[in-house]
């Protein structure tokens, strides 16, 4: 029986070309984008999945309440916090601290080279996390002062073929180091990045990271900690607290956990979070869930639509089968059979265009997405039985509506047309075109969102700017002859020092404004600069002077401030007023324009800029240059960085192109919706194509009897096209507020975002009635300059 419900729906795929062409088109390209996006969520849903004791680690993090903090929750937290928590409190296992170090030189046998990532850690951290080691003894691995464990890549790198156990390198051209390990790569899913892992145990002499590593006193490091099955995640933090109110840290501070599962995709918010400088976040995976399954709907509804529409043209074909003795339930599986076997017949295709459009698409993922998905027999089988009862489902209303088919009125004649199920095709036309609408809508505001972000005026002129990196005191002693010899290059306009750049990270520090209250706790962000670093980025002055290399005393005891730092203590008059650093005191001369030093997702914060005037305090050399001889300038600064930094390879950035990334996530992110709502008005202009085909089949004969009584094609044309314009309207009412609450939710996100683009709602309606216009004129116009006596002529 089953065999010949498959024959019978290959029989009806075959008889019916244009139909199933439509339906298994429809479907495939909406299965193939559901596979993508899947794909993509699954990818996201990956990370850190691979420790497997993930749902009991927690990352510690803080959040900072101080009077010029707005983004209050920070990455890093108390250097002695998480160790007090395993020795204090009985349901954290175990913990891990790690210092961010980044951008590290390593030199071995004299051969300099940059590692990306490197971190100190403690060795617990192979005890709570997952990482193998294919070289050297795991157990000990960085329990000694000075030992290091690289990635296999980073050995690659540095040994080449050469056994790196018990090799010594140096980093930063200034402490040794013994290899005591390879670590197989990590996966590239993962919230930590690193490549090379440096032993944070001190030597007894070392009373330096000794007393670091037992401070109450500063929020800078990264910690983990492993509870047990049986925690109770609100005691532990209501520990936490007690423990560093205990240990008398500042009330403005709190201490909280985030679990390692949604450190990638919930941390969007996180400031000072470098180590998780890949993360995600998951508003987006809902978007694009949402999306694919509307795209999928949008399909499903084409085949819907079609197989009730052309109920009539199977009329006669199930008042035979019900004579020959065909039951209603054995009428509706065979229809449910066609349903499923179109199905999976497009599911197939779909893989097929996964597997070829695999090598055009960058998700991050180092092999071919087909077998990145079929890979995993959970997602195989999730796969089948969505299709099924996909196939079910959107075959279960014409299957009713076919199989009930009454004998005596098609076998008398009278079922002549398939008015059966109008109501439904009415409302499945809207419902697709309200999410088509409702994604142009959404593809037209996050476009005004991106535009805005990347056009704002960020305080800041970011163009031709090149910064070099002073990554260690070696290269910052070298950096003032380095900057003489440069000024010598005509091309370069100007140059300027700092201690870091907007979009990096930058750091925070207390301070007291003249005129607060003693016990007011402040916290704002700072970051030196030297008094070419204004004119360098173009920024403005809005009240008092720059700093000068001529006034001495301005290293010292003056200090520039921000609007936001201003506006946030609340004076009138900035200028000469003081604020207290310790026993230091510094009188403000000058208040700089607002400028993004962070995320413009973030609000700007109160930051001050301390004078700075040589390299020896400021990592970052940052060069303005003109793009007339760009490449001759370039190979300039690299000829005089080799002869004053020999040691150093010479490596560089564009601050725009930095900067710039980002918004990655953002744009990518964009490039997906585009993608995929265009391919969904595809889908529903196909199931429009095979709906616009069957009517102007139905009504031939009203149109020939019509032409004969002195309709023009005009007329004829805007009735058939009417009958479509009318749900499309409606769809455009319906998108209108649905997309408006979303996408208001998501704009909500940013600190600094557009007003809602109204014209994105105009231009979508129109958008979406133009389309289909277009869609539908064809068979429209077709039937409207058809010869009315072909119609007529059986009459």
């Amino acid at each position: 029986m089953v065999k010949n419900y498959f024959k019978l729906a290959l029989r009806n795929l075959f008889k019916s070309r244009s139909t199933a062409f439509i339906n298994i088109g429809g479907l495939t390209i909406g299965f193939l984008c559901a596979l993508l996006i899947f794909t993509y969520i699954k990818k996201e849903l990956s990370y850190d999945r691979f420790h497997s004791n993930i749902d009991h680690i927690y990352r510690v993090l803080t959040i900072d309440e101080a009077l010029g903090v707005t983004s209050n929750l920070v990455g890093i937290t108390l250097p002695a916090l998480s160790e007090t928590m395993k020795n204090e409190l009985t349901t954290v296992e175990n913990s891990v601290r790690i210092s961010y170090n980044g951008r590290s030189l390593v030199e071995y046998n004299k051969v300099p080279l940059y590692t990306e990532n490197m971190v100190y850690v403690e060795p617990s951290l192979f005890e709570i996390f997952d990482y193998e080691l294919v070289a050297g003894h795991q157990p000990t691995a960085l329990q000694a002062p000075n030992t290091t464990v690289l990635t296999e890549t980073m050995a690659k790198k540095i040994f080449s073929k050469e056994d790196p156990i018990g090799k010594t390198i140096k980093i930063d051209n200034s402490t040794d180091l013994e290899v005591v390990g390879v670590m197989k790569d990590p996966s590239p899913f993962t919230s930590m990045e690193f490549d090379l892992l440096v032993s944070m145990v001190p030597t007894e002499s070392d009373s330096n990271t000794i007393n670091y590593l037992n401070s109450w006193s500063s929020i800078s490091m990264v910690e983990y900690v492993s509870l047990s099955p049986s925690a109770n995640i609100a005691e532990v933090k209501t520990k936490m607290e007690e423990i560093i109110r205990n240990n008398n840290v500042g009330d403005n501070f709190k201490v909280t956990l985030q679990p390692l599962s949604e450190t990638h995709l919930s941390s969007s918010g996180i400031l000072f979070d470098i180590f998780n400088a890949n993360k995600g976040d998951i508003n987006y995976l809902y978007t694009l869930a949402i999306v694919g399954l509307f795209v999928v709907l949008i399909a499903a509804f084409n085949f819907m639509n079609l197989s009730t529409a052309r109920s009539a043209n199977r009329a006669k074909e199930v008042g035979m089968r019900k004579v020959m003795g065909a039951s209603k339930r054995q009428l509706a599986l065979q229809f449910l059979s066609e349903s499923v076997v179109i199905c999976f017949f497009s599911l197939i295709l779909s893989l097929v265009g996964l597997f070829v459009t695999s090598s055009f698409l960058d998700f991050g993922i180092d092999q071919n997405l087909f077998i990145y998905l079929i890979g995993d027999t959970t997602t195989v089988l999730w796969m089948i039985g969505s299709v099924l009862s996909l196939g079910v489902i959107a075959g279960l209303y014409p299957a009713f509506l076919l199989s009930g088919f009454s004998i005596l009125k098609v076998l008398k004649g009278n079922f002549k047309t398939g008015t059966s199920g109008v109501w439904l095709r009415k409302v499945l036309v809207v419902v697709q075109f309200t999410a088509s609408i409702a994604m142009i809508i959404g593809t037209i505001t996050v476009y005004y969102q991106l535009d805005y972000l990347k056009s704002a005026d960020k305080g800041f002129d970011d163009a031709q700017i090149l910064s070099i990196n002073l990554g260690d005191q070696s290269l910052r002693a070298t950096g003032e002859r380095f900057k003489n010899r440069l000024a010598q290059i005509p091309d370069i306009e100007t140059m300027g020092l700092s201690g870091s750049m907007p979009g990096r990270q930058v750091g925070r520090t207390g301070m007291l404004p003249e005129g607060s209250d003693e016990n007011d706790v402040w916290i704002v962000s700072t970051m030196g600069i030297n008094h070419e670093y204004f004119d360098l980025m173009g920024m403005e002055m809005v009240a008092g002077r720059n700093y000068s290399k001529e006034i001495k005393s301005d290293s010292a005891a003056a200090i520039i401030m921000n609007e936001a730092a201003v506006k946030a203590i609340g004076w009138d008059d900035p200028i000469g007023k003081k604020i207290s650093q310790g026993p230091n005191e510094k009188t403000v001369i000058g208040v700089v324009k607002n400028f993004h030093f962070a995320n413009m997702r973030h609000q700007i914060e109160p930051i001050i800029l301390p004078y700075q005037p040589t390299a020896l305090s400021n990592g970052v050399l940052s060069l303005k240059i003109r793009q007339e001889n760009l490449k001759n300038t370039l190979q300039k600064v690299e000829e005089i960085w080799a002869e004053v930094n020999p040691n150093y390879p010479f490596e560089y950035v564009f601050f725009n192109e930095e900067f710039g990334r980002q918004y990655e996530n953002d744009e990518n992110f964009a490039s997906l919706i585009v993608s995929f709502t265009w391919l969904a008005i595809f889908i529903a202009c196909l199931g429009l194509i095979g709906l616009s085909m069957f009517t102007a089949e139905q009504r031939i004969k009203e149109i020939g009897i019509r032409k004969v009584l002195g309709a023009n094609i005009k007329t004829v044309v805007l009735l058939l096209s009417t009958e479509f314009t009318k749900p499309v309207l409606a769809a455009c009412l319906i998108a209108t507020p649905i997309a408006y609450y979303f996408l208001n939710e998501w704009l909500s996100g940013f600190a600094y975002h557009v007003d809602m683009p109204w014209i994105a709602f105009v231009l979508a309606s129109l958008l979406a009635v133009i389309i289909s216009q277009l869609t539908v004129s064809f068979h429209a116009i077709k039937a409207a300059t058809s010869n009315p006596v072909h119609a007529l002529r059986n009459e």
